[in-house]
């Protein structure tokens, strides 16, 4: 692949840690004086060219991997004190200090199997749309650009 220039890695740096397209160009490039029309244009533009789609999509699945394993961390040390207050609660009794504890991890755990979940849902229901979105045009039926543009904010935004 061929390399980005410096300001380019920079736009594509600024999406990933959570720019929009408009503050990452205006970072990247010195476009002070620019209309928010303007930028909103060459920030759509310069995310369209090959070369920075590639990497972004490069730093995007990395990004992704990185927040999978802290997800998989997590979910390994609200196990491990759900153990430990298990442990203690066989030993022990009940206490409300561990009680609370293995309760938490529970909570915990829970809230990591299920917003993955969510995500997902979340995910296919949009594929699914744009699916319809593809029937209907080649059905002839007009396109609802609408669905389309809120489509991509979606997936923009990452999920």
């Amino acid at each position: 692949m061929d390399k980005l220039t410096p300001k380019q890695e920079m736009f594509v740096q600024g999406i990933i840690t959570g720019l929009s397209q408009r503050q990452a160009y205006r970072k990247a490039y010195k476009a002070e004086k620019m209309s928010d029309e303007t930028v909103d244009s060459r920030a759509s533009e310069l995310l369209k060219n090959g070369k920075v789609t590639v990497r972004y999509r490069e730093l995007l699945k990395q990004f992704s991997n990185m927040s999978l394993w802290s997800r998989e961390q997590a979910f390994n040390e609200y196990e491990w004190l759900k153990n430990k207050a298990r442990q203690d609660i066989e030993n022990e009794g009940v206490r409300q200090a561990n009680s609370n504890a293995f309760l938490s991890a529970l909570d915990g755990m829970n809230n990591i199997a299920f917003k993955e979940l969510e995500l997902e849902d979340k995910k296919l229901a949009k594929e699914i749309e744009l699916l319809q979105i593809k029937l209907d045009a080649e059905k002839g039926a007009k396109p609802d650009t609408h669905l389309m543009e809120k489509l991509l904010e979606v997936i923009e935004d990452g999920g």
